[in-house]
């Protein structure tokens, strides 16, 4: 699931699930919190590295297949939320980890492979990422304290990323202070030589200065092309107001497309995201986890979840039928008292 080694000062957690696309099961995040406690321990490893061996990406995000049979529908399992419990605690841990972190996020980069890194001293990405959150679709939000870096972008932004579950671009990852680095594939192995060789007291801040003539400055993409139409559409004061707007553009491809994506979301889920990226400003990164873990069993206990994994991964192309069927029928009230608003 893992593979581990130490090279010079640096420890490495190469994620090895490429038929999975590294996709995080239970097995594979205690294989990497061992990985890290060993690497805690010992004084000769002063970074981690998070890398991967798939080909295709760094990590698809959780076994959403595994969660559903394993957890979700087996009646004989008590603890339906184990996986998340576990995953949700790993992430914590690397929140206060006491050593620097490295990560190299390449090709499809989604949902937890976001959340296990996203926390990292320094992220180093290519022109291949696919980076993406579409937690909506599967009927939940953007969760492993995710939302807390979603809170500090731009509203229109953070909202057509959180609602929609929106591709962003590599550049877009720099330009958004998601990602600290960009740099061309073909150069990653020169630049894990400089990591490797570096022997001085802070490998973190040396290795910064040693790749930044590897560095590209972020140039345009789709959604720089298309940042006025988000800007028009997504900063409002309301989600109805999204809905509204989009509703009444439908000569526009863009509203047209986007309101038929938020027709196909969980519309109470789609409620909690909107509120949530305002509240998320005023929570910590371990204030945010341990609502998205309550979010998590929200999503649980009403099937939202387990509807929105059968019709995106189980029944391919099936409508989903979720708990609340239409944005106007979603109580509000409800959607306060599990995000503690007021």
């Amino acid at each position: 699931m893992i593979q581990s080694e130490i090279k010079n000062k640096i420890g490495i957690i190469y994620l090895d699930r490429p038929k999975a696309l590294n996709a995080l099961n239970c097995e594979m995040i205690q294989e990497i919190e061992k990985a890290l406690r060993d690497y805690e321990k010992n004084p000769n490893v002063k970074v981690i590295l998070f890398d991967s061996k798939a080909e295709r990406g760094f990590c698809a995000g959780g076994d959403l297949k595994e969660i559903y049979y394993d957890y979700i529908k087996n009646e004989a399992e008590p603890k339906k939320d184990e996986f998340f419990k576990e995953e949700f605690d790993l992430n914590k841990y690397i929140m206060t980890y006491p050593k620097p972190i490295i990560a190299h996020w390449y090709g499809v980069t989604m949902g937890g492979g976001v959340g296990l890194t996203i926390h990292s001293d320094l992220i180093i990405a290519d022109e291949t990422v696919n980076w993406a959150m579409p937690e909506t679709s599967l009927g939940f939000i953007p969760d492993v304290s995710v939302g807390y870096y979603i809170s500090k972008l731009p509203q229109a932004i953070g909202q057509f990323v959180g609602l929609t579950g929106a591709r962003l671009y590599p550049d877009d990852l720099v330009r958004l202070d998601l990602a600290d680095v960009l740099i061309d594939s073909k150069d990653y192995g020169k630049i894990l030589e400089i990591l490797f060789a570096i022997d001085s007291d802070d490998i973190i801040g040396d290795f910064k200065k040693e790749i930044e003539i590897f560095s590209k400055k972020p140039g345009s993409t789709v959604n720089t092309e298309i940042k006025e139409k988000i800007e028009k559409y997504f900063a409002k004061d309301k989600l109805s107001e999204i809905i509204k707007a989009l509703e009444v553009d439908q000569t526009d491809d863009f509203a047209r497309e986007n309101l038929e994506i938020l027709k196909t979301r969980d519309p109470f889920m789609s409620e909690v995201q909107f509120q949530k990226y305002f509240l998320g400003k005023k929570l910590t990164r371990e204030e945010t986890i341990d609502m998205d873990l309550e979010i998590i069993n929200h999503g649980l206990k009403s099937g939202g979840i387990a509807e929105g994994i059968r019709t995106v991964m189980i029944d391919r192309g099936d409508k989903p039928s979720w708990p609340v069927k239409n944005f106007e029928d979603v109580d509000k009230n409800e959607v306060y008292n599990l995000l503690g608003i007021k």
